[in-house]
């Protein structure tokens, strides 16, 4: 009963504009900001050490953050999980480097999408995927809610996406697929668990970071390019930056990567997923240097 009620109450919003969807959005977030205490507290602590803010601007900046990443939410349960690829085209606009990575996959190389916490990186990926001739998988982190979890992958999946979760298994998958000539999308910018993470600078705070993304830059004959989803006054505009690091060394690698996605953030901050808890020290994690 709970699936078929989500299920018709989604399909129902999905019919919205974009602006009742987004005003819906900033409803979300604002009363998700007011019912949180972690972050109601998180949140204006992250845009204050980071910089982005000062105490004059915190409390403006806090709301419009809370109000775009309720925005997100929604855009990807109506929007982005609709399979509706004719609003998704309409929304979507791409510039003359999504044809570059367009060129790239049609000559048959391997390209990984790197798609930071920025905008809406949902809707990219159902746009990149109905306009490139590629098959992808994608790393996505599994509900512990059975109904939202069916949910979110009935969402996800298209015939040339093939969602897999964030452990040992998905990730192998997704390493056997990029070999075999596939493309992978994968989030660069969570927080690592454990020993396998890189302790990095991120707007001048410690941030450890993981590893997947070093790795893959490593690969020989792969082609790696950041995906910044921006939210517009019109819906959606998509860059593909790519991304060549200098160093070879998986920290280097991490901290140039981090450095890009700070010079992205910068754009657009209020897009920014900034009340995930960034800046925290996980158990067992490495000494920083």
């Amino acid at each position: 009963m709970k699936k078929l009620i989500l299920h018709s109450l989604l399909f129902i919003l999905s019919k919205l504009p974009l602006p009742a969807i987004r005003w819906l959005g900033g409803v979300i977030g604002l009363i998700s900001l007011k019912l949180s205490k972690k972050s109601a507290k998180r949140l204006p602590h992250n845009l204050l050490i980071t910089g982005l803010a000062t105490i004059d601007t915190v409390s403006d900046l806090t709301i419009a953050t809370a109000k775009s990443l309720g925005m997100t939410l929604v855009e990807a349960a109506l929007i982005a999980w609709s399979h509706d690829r004719k609003k998704i085209e309409k929304l979507s606009q791409v510039d003359e480097s999504f044809y570059a990575v367009k060129k790239l996959i049609e000559n048959g190389q391997n390209v990984v999408f790197l798609t930071p916490h920025i905008g809406n990186f949902e809707v990219a990926v159902k746009y990149f995927a109905y306009n490139l001739p590629m098959n992808i998988q994608i790393l996505y982190k599994p509900s512990k809610d059975n109904v939202i979890e069916q949910i979110m992958l009935n969402g996800r999946r298209e015939a040339n996406i093939t969602p897999v979760p964030t452990n040992r298994k998905g990730v192998i998958s997704l390493m056997k697929h990029l070999k075999a000539g596939g493309c992978i999308g994968i989030l660069p910018d969570n927080v690592a668990s454990g020993g396998d993470g890189e302790w990095v600078k991120f707007f001048g705070q410690d941030v450890y970071a993981t590893s997947l993304a070093a790795k893959i830059c490593q690969m020989p004959n792969t082609h790696v390019v950041i995906v910044q989803n921006l939210r517009t006054k019109t819906g959606f505009s998509s860059k593909c930056i790519p991304f060549n690091p200098i160093e070879n060394d998986t920290h280097a690698i991490m901290q140039e990567l981090y450095l890009e996605i700070e010079r992205l953030v910068r754009e657009a901050p209020e897009q920014y997923y900034w009340s995930y808890d960034r800046f925290r020290h996980p158990n067992n994690a490495k000494p920083k240097l």
